[in-house]
């Protein structure tokens, strides 16, 4: 059996065709079931690497009816997944396909939201009838003179009591069921938004901004739609930190972030690239206003009071701008504006250098 033998079929069906029927979502439904049964059986951490990984194990049992003990299910991991590399190669696969699993999870969650919903309107319309036809009973009971008839209509009447109180019962439990669903899916969009945030400054952090970043490389070569990036670091920030103190220095990359941000488009992306160096994708720009952007930035926290506690602290950065040119990726593009960035450090910094003032200094 070689790996590529041990896959699932549905999974991957459903994600080319961007859409799921209700039996392949009852089929998702018991394969998560098992494999969630056999996690916890096995002491395996319930983190969504695992989940990823077994998911395939579990569908390909399915899908072939196959009933394996614990210790055979553990060997076709291993045979799946040889090695540590094996492993790193499918969380990567996945990670680069982060976006559309998280819209097919919010399509999955929709439509059991959809189905719980169909299912509470049909038993409010079953229990309405029920009530109608409970009330025609009693009416009908009220004018049978014969004992053992009317007996038997109570029997009758009795067991619609209990049919609708088990619908009632079934309503409310379907009711609780959809209102957790609704809260699930509220956190699961809560946390993914944690996921792409940097927890001090609220912007972007690194892994969303490279995500964005080979969108928009993507962009460019299949429809030649321009962008321009832009690195910012801080200058001397370790001088702040060492004067100010480490608090004082988050409350400047705090202020500084929410100051870019209020200068930027909607459609801008400014993400914490790391420590105090910044990243800004601006889509759809010419080279000119890529600088005259960067520039406007610059002076925006040169201005800027940054006052932490009872201390004025003066705040300036280095820009470096570069445009996105045929023949650059999302590495070469970075290394650009770095380059550029670098540039207006040594030139004293406070200042915006460009990809083509670093090709004349060359």
């Amino acid at each position: 059996m070689g790996e590529k033998s041990i896959e699932c079929k549905l999974l991957k069906e459903v994600r080319q065709r961007k859409k799921l029927t209700p039996e392949e979502l009852r089929k998702i439904t018991e394969i998560a079931r098992e494999e969630l049964q056999f996690l916890v059986r096995n002491n395996i951490p319930l983190i969504p690497e695992n989940y990823v990984l077994w998911f395939d194990i579990f569908c390909y049992l399915k899908e072939n009816n196959l009933k394996l003990s614990d210790l055979e299910i553990l060997g076709l991991f291993k045979e799946k997944y040889p090695t540590s590399s094996e492993v790193e190669k499918v969380l990567v696969e996945v990670e680069s396909k982060d976006s559309e699993d998280k819209e097919l999870l919010r399509r999955i969650s929709g439509e059991i939201l959809e189905e719980i919903d169909k299912a509470i309107k049909n038993l409010e319309e079953h229990n309405e009838n029920l009530a109608e036809k409970e009330k025609s009973i009693k009416e009908a009971k009220e004018n049978i003179e014969d004992a053992s008839v009317k007996g038997m209509v109570g029997e009758i009447l009795n067991e619609v009591r209990m049919i609708r109180e088990q619908n009632d019962s079934l309503r409310k439990k379907l009711e609780e069921a959809n209102e957790r669903i609704k809260k699930l899916s509220e956190e699961l969009e809560e946390k993914n938004r944690e996921a792409s945030i940097d927890f001090l400054t609220q912007v972007a952090n690194r892994a969303s901004f490279d995500r964005a970043l080979t969108d928009m490389v993507n962009d460019f070569y299949r429809r030649n739609y321009p962008f321009a990036l832009i690195m910012i670091d801080i200058d001397d920030f370790k001088k702040i930190n060492d004067t100010y103190g480490h608090q004082a220095g988050d409350y400047v990359l705090q202020e500084l972030a929410r100051v870019l941000k209020g200068q930027l488009r909607a459609r801008d992306i400014i993400a914490r690239y790391g420590g105090e160096e910044f990243a800004i994708i601006l889509p759809g720009v010419t080279f000119s206003q890529a600088i005259r952007i960067a520039e406007r930035l610059r002076k925006s926290i040169e201005k800027h009071l940054f006052k932490y506690k009872e201390h004025e602290i003066p705040v300036t950065i280095s820009v470096g701008v570069a445009m996105m040119r045929e023949g650059l990726d999302e590495t070469s593009i970075v290394e650009q504006a770095d380059k550029a960035l670098y540039l207006a450090k040594r030139s004293g910094k406070n200042q915006v250098k460009t990809d083509l003032d670093v090709e004349l200094e060359e």
